[in-house]
């Protein structure tokens, strides 16, 4: 008579530990996957919000301009090298190849993107400019990250010197060329741009593979008012007048904007590259880890005081 056998033997324990092992190991890699793509949503939805509120406060800008004939009332430049990056381009070991990045096929505008400035109604009569710096969020905390600054002229300073952005008072009082922290409107941001439209007859139009239909492209562009693919360093654009040529002149009727941005992998990858006193990934981390966003934007306000 055989007696009742209690436990396992060591075949099935080890079969049983192998099953457990599989059935564990696929938990973590489920965990581990799901980790990475949280942290991946996260960075997105947060560049996304990011973006995205930028360009509400550049469209509110843009929306509410004011203009006249005869100053210069809305003007970009293209900073094509460190001399007119701004004064707080702050260096460090390494950082953007200078020269490098004109390519406005692909939204691209040198090495500190441009400058744009212009004159707000909203909620009061400002000066407005908006530029790339390279800095620390505040004072010696942290490494210099690319970010995205938004600074205002007082209403009384703008009134006051004719509204003409080529005055003085906008280079002496600094508040549209050199930045103060609290005013950043987004951060990793490394590529900053815009394409200015004019409406005009389809028929008379040149420019219609680089514009939509019914605009003619006035900024970046050449004499024949088609897209400029090599940008010469310092090209800029100074609205003065509502309409006739020189196109240059012209204050635009729709302003494109672009707007890169890396995510944080991408800015820890770039950060960590400038530290150790190379740039030569610069452009392949920016292409493999940054979002273009772009907006059309009416601008609607032309008057005269």
């Amino acid at each position: 008579m055989r007696t009742a056998r209690n436990g396992f033997t060591l075949i099935e324990l080890v079969v049983a530990l192998g099953i457990t092992a599989v059935i564990g190991y696929f938990f973590i890699s489920i965990g581990r996957d799901f980790a990475i793509a949280w942290d991946n949503v996260g960075n997105s939805v947060a560049r996304e919000t990011e973006a995205r509120s930028a360009m509400d406060i550049i469209s509110r800008d843009f929306e509410s301009a004011f203009f006249r004939e005869g100053p210069v009332m809305f003007a970009v430049n293209v900073l094509g090298n460190p001399s007119n990056a701004g004064a707080k381009w702050e260096g460090g070991l390494a950082e953007r190849p200078v020269g490098d990045g004109f390519d406005t096929t692909n939204h691209e505008y040198g090495w500190a993107g441009c400058w744009i400035r212009l004159i707000c109604a909203s909620p009061s009569l400002n000066a407005v400019g908006y530029q790339i710096i390279r800095s620390t969020i505040k004072d010696t905390v942290g490494l210099p990250r690319y970010m995205l600054y938004r600074n205002v002229v007082s209403v009384e300073d703008t009134i006051d010197n004719g509204f003409d952005l080529l005055s003085p008072v906008y280079t002496t009082n600094g508040d549209v060329t050199t930045p103060e922290r609290p005013n950043i409107l987004a951060v990793n941001v490394v590529d900053f741009g815009a394409r200015l439209y004019v409406y005009e007859d389809p028929a008379d139009d040149p420019s219609d593979v680089d514009a939509p239909n019914g605009l003619r492209l006035i900024f970046p562009a050449n004499a024949s008012s088609r897209l400029h693919t090599n940008l010469p360093n310092g090209l800029t654009h100074q609205g003065s007048t509502f309409s006739g040529t020189p196109y240059s002149n012209r204050y635009p009727d729709v302003v494109e904007i672009f707007l890169r941005i890396l995510d944080e992998k991408g800015a820890s990858e770039l950060s960590a590259m400038e530290e150790s006193g190379l740039n030569d990934r610069w452009e392949e981390i920016v292409a493999e880890n940054s979002k273009l966003y772009r907006r059309f934007i009416a601008v609607r306000g032309k008057g005269g005081l």
